[in-house]
Parts: structure tokens; sequence; C-alpha cells
């Protein structure tokens, strides 16, 4: 290693010891600055031009040990070596040398070979130093630069998986990350004809490699509830784009609700999260969801198949997911118990809202102050669910400037495309490009769905309605149609629409026939709508909602118009 030259302040009282020195380390090549006696030291010495301090241990107004110690305050956290030169072997005053922060000791008579010696060992110790001293104000400028730029992130990430819904009275949600991003995500939306879609996921790992897969999923999420696709039509699309652009170790164990305010039902489907708890009114303990499904990511688009569990719920039913960062929690002596913990939740034997109980539960126990995994909590009071679902009314057909729009036409549904396909996202799509019925989007997807509804359920599949009476019959009849959905081979609904519409008023025709043998409308009561009725408010709720309706062909071909 290439021999370092250091600026060397020596203190000695001493005059022929001091000279003496001067001259051996200047003839070393070493600058050498000269004091004689321990406070003109602390006087002379510059922490920022002075790199190694010679000090005699026996000097008069401060002697050695005093000058260290005042040298070693000024010169706080940088790194200068002191040398005591001494010409006693006393190991009680060398201790104390030692003990004040020496570095080194040389003895008197100085011999130039020692000194030059200890002088380069020193020397590599201080390029040692400041090498490290450079490195780690590089990482802590690094470091800054990080964390400012996961701080961004962060704010975008949160922007794009966070929507207004969150805030829905019915919704509870703890959401607890173990680093700066939070590898479990909760989504929530409004659908277009009321209710809403809710997933909790959890990514494979930590961090900003978890965090990354949430937001193709949000997008997917967020854009197709808007749109009006189904959860069954949902789930597909996000995992195949999750299983295309995700490593083959990540994934996303998830939860998706989707709940429906106009005939209290709650579709639910649990795919590697821990089991899902439905606390009905009526009974003691919870039904559990248990996952039955691969999480999202693992299969291609040919083999990813969904398994939802239909539930009926009334006032008093609460519904409560979380990740496995909840199950599988830490305690404070690092053990994992909270699987027994969570037994009198599984029980049923908390009073309150099971949320609370658990957020106060994780908190007393400390876990949220310092998670060893990234924790969220899904709380759904179905009770606030039904308080606050929306109550039809009729259009508002306040006069205002409308952009003209004239057209028209007509789609048709076989026995394959009813099987396969749901039309109401692409017709919603379609008839919002016109501004006036883009505002009124939810009440243009209510009249679609309720339309196609009763023209598959009733005209094609022949479902008897009476089924929903009970909260037994709603799951009869959910899974009656989706076993005749995929054993349809003959039948087909045909849509036909038209707009038209001027600066000042509009019109949007719908007819909406199917091929089915009818059904008898002689005791239909549109004006009769109950919100209280689990059934037969569909055609009530259209005529609520339009301007005219007339039901034809023995209740095969229903025809609304709808104004503003």
């Amino acid at each position: 290693m290439k021999e370092q030259n250091l600026k060397i302040l020596v203190a000695d009282d001493n005059p022929s010891d001091r000279m003496l020195l001067d001259s051996m380390l200047t003839q070393l090549g070493h600058v050498v600055e000269t004091a004689v006696d321990g406070q003109d030291a602390v006087e002379k010495f510059d922490p920022n031009s002075i790199q190694l301090v010679c000090l005699d241990v026996k000097m008069p107004r401060k002697d050695g040990w005093e000058a260290a110690l005042e040298i070693l305050q000024i010169a706080k956290e940088k790194l200068i070596p002191i040398v005591f030169l001494s010409g006693v072997s006393d190991p009680d005053i060398l201790k104390k040398c030692l003990d004040v922060g020496a570095t080194d000791f040389i003895s008197k008579p100085y011999n130039p070979t020692l000194v030059s010696a200890k002088l380069n060992a020193i020397a590599r110790l201080l390029v040692l130093q400041n090498t490290l001293s450079e490195q780690r104000d590089e990482l802590s400028f690094l470091n800054q630069q990080m964390v400012h730029d996961q701080e961004v992130a962060k704010m975008v990430y949160e922007r794009i998986t966070h929507s207004n819904c969150l805030s829905d009275p019915a919704l509870n949600t703890l959401h607890q990350g173990s680093h700066i991003f939070n590898g479990d995500v909760i989504l929530a939306a409004y659908k277009p004809n009321g209710g809403m879609h809710i997933l909790l996921g959890d990514f494979t790992g930590h961090g900003l490699s978890a965090a990354i897969g949430a937001l193709p999923l949000a997008d997917i999420f967020f854009d197709w509830t808007e749109k009006g696709f189904l959860m069954r039509q949902i789930l597909p699309e996000i995992n195949k784009r999750l299983h295309n652009i995700l490593p083959p170790n990540m994934f996303c164990a998830a939860a998706f609700i989707d709940i429906n305010l106009h005939n209290r039902t709650a579709s639910v489907w649990n795919a590697g999260l821990p089991d899902l708890l439905y606390f009905s009114a009526g009974e003691p303990q919870p039904r559990l969801i248990a996952s039955d499904s691969l999480p999202l990511g693992i299969l291609n688009e040919y083999e990813f198949e969904a398994n939802i569990d239909m539930l009926s719920y009334e006032f008093g039913d609460y519904l409560i997911a979380f990740t496995d960062g909840v199950y599988e929690a830490r305690s404070e002596d690092n053990k994992i118990h909270y699987n027994s913990a969570l037994n009198p939740l599984y029980a049923g034997e908390v009073s309150g809202s099971p949320f609370v109980w658990l957020e106060n539960m994780l908190q007393e126990e400390g876990i949220l102050e310092n998670p060893h995994d990234d924790i969220s909590v899904l709380g759904i009071d179905l009770t606030q669910a039904l308080n606050n679902a929306p109550q039809s009314k009729p259009a508002d057909v306040t006069r205002g400037v409308s952009e003209p729009a004239s057209f028209e036409f007509c789609y048709e549904l076989n026995a394959k495309s009813l099987r396969n396909t749901d039309p109401l996202p692409y017709l919603l799509q379609i008839l919002t490009t016109v501004p006036e019925l883009s505002k009124r989007s939810g009440e243009i997807f209510m009249i679609l769905s309720e339309m196609y509804s009763n023209a598959l359920e009733h005209g094609i599949l022949k479902l008897d309605s009476s089924l929903k009476e009970t909260a037994e019959g709603f799951a009869e009849y959910y899974a009656s149609r989706e076993t005749k959905l995929k054993q349809l081979n003959e039948g087909c609904v045909s849509i036909e629409v038209k707009v038209s519409a001027d600066s000042h008023e509009g019109c949007l025709a719908i007819v909406m026939s199917d091929s089915g043998d009818g059904f008898d409308i002689s005791h239909l009561n549109f004006d009769n709508l109950d919100h209280e009725m689990p059934f037969n408010r569909g055609l009530s709720l259209i005529n609520q909602l339009c301007h005219k309706l007339e039901i034809t062909d023995n209740g095969s071909r229903i025809s609304i118009e709808y104004r503003w």
C-alpha cells in the first residue's frame, strides 16, 4: 500500500524530545506542528486539518490525558488517532492512556524504524476509515433517495388501490403493513346497479415486490366493476393478467365478495385466505367459508375455476375476513399462538362487533405496533348495507342542455352466448357514450339488468321466484340458475335499443324478448314496490324508473321508454 503523508500535532514539554520527534517525522514525509504542553495542543488542534495527535503523558498546565479528552470532544464523530509519548512502562499509566482513547504508544527514546511502522499502520487505519465514511455517506444518500422514491410510489400506489367506497358505513378495514409497501390489498367499488364488489388480497412476500401485483389487479377490479361486469367475469380476467405478469413463485390469495342489495345476497369466493366468518343473527356460531380454489395467478386461463358460495343475509348479519398475517401473528415472545387466540371468534363467543373485538385483541397484544407480516382485516356490516341500499326513485327529468344523439341496434344471444356472455357491460358502454345517459348510468344499468334477468331466468331457464321466500331458497335458486345455464342448449334473447335525443330532451327505448313460453301476467301490480320483499320486485322497479313499461306475448316481451 502506498504510504500516506499525515499532518501531525506533537505536544511535548521537553524541547529536545519535541525537536527530535519533529525532525524524525519530517524526514518520513509528514507535516508536523508542535505544541509546548497540553493546553497549547488543545488550542492548536483543528479537526479539519490535523490527522494524528502525539501527546506526552506528563506536561504542565494540562497533561496528556486531559488534553486527549478535550481533543476527542472537539473532534466529535471524526476519527483522530491519539498516540501517547512515554518513557515509563507502568501498566497503570498505560491502561489509563487506553481508557481515555489512545490508539497506540511510542516509547522514549524513539526508534525511527518502530515509529515509521506505527505511523504507517495508523495511516492505513485512516485510509480505511475515510473509505468507510465515504461509503457511509453515499449509502445514506442512496437510502434517503430510495425512501423518498418509495414514499412517492406509495402515494401513487395507495391512490390507485383505494377508492371512496372504502369509507362506506358498511365497511370496516384494518390495514397494517410490515414494510413501507403493504403486500395486502383491500379494494371496494360500487356496482352500477347498486351494491358493491369487495376484494381482500394477500400477495406472496412483503414490501415493494409484493405490492407491484396490486396495480394490475386494482386496474381490472375498478374498471370492470364500473362497466358492470359480474364477479364470475372479473375473476378470470384478474387471474389471467396476474398469471401472465407475475413470476412463478408469486401469487395472490384472495377473497372476492359481491354484495347485492336488491335481493339481499352475498356471493363469496375464497382462494387461499383463512376461513371467512359469516355471523348470522339467528345462529350462535359463525358459518365458515373455507378456501376451495387456488389463489390468483397460479392457473392459466383454461384451468382457472371460481367456486362461489351464495349467502342470503338479513338485518344483524356480519361478515369478516382477514389475511394470514392475523392467523399467524406473533406475540411479543415471538411465538405463534394466534390460532388459539382466535378461538372465541370462531366459537361465536365475542360480544358486539367481531371486527372491533379482533382489532382490540391485536392492539392489546402489541401485534399492530410490530407486525411480523402484513395484517389486513375486512368487516362487512350487512345491516348497514341494507340501511344504505339506494331507494328506487323516478328518473330525474329536470331539463338541461342535451347533446343530439340518434342510433339504434339489435343484440341477439343464442344458447351458447347466453351460457358464456354477459351482454350488459357492453350495452352500458354503448349507451353511456350519450352524455345524459352517462350521468344516469346507475339507473340505466339497473333497468337493463332487471330486464335481462327476467328474460333469462324466467323466460329461458324457467326459474321460480317463490324459492326466494327463504334464505335456503335463495341459495337453491341461484345454484339452480348456474346448473341450468351450463346445460342450456336452446333458446335465445333479443335486445333492441333505440336512442333519440335533441337539445331539449331524449328517449331511450329498449325491447327485450325471449324465446320462452312466457308466464301469467294478469296478477302483476307494477305500482306496489315493496323494498322489504326478497323477490318479485324487478318489474315494479323498472316501472318506477321508466316513463313507460309494457309487457306482451305472455311476458316474453318487455318494452320500456326512459326519458330525460
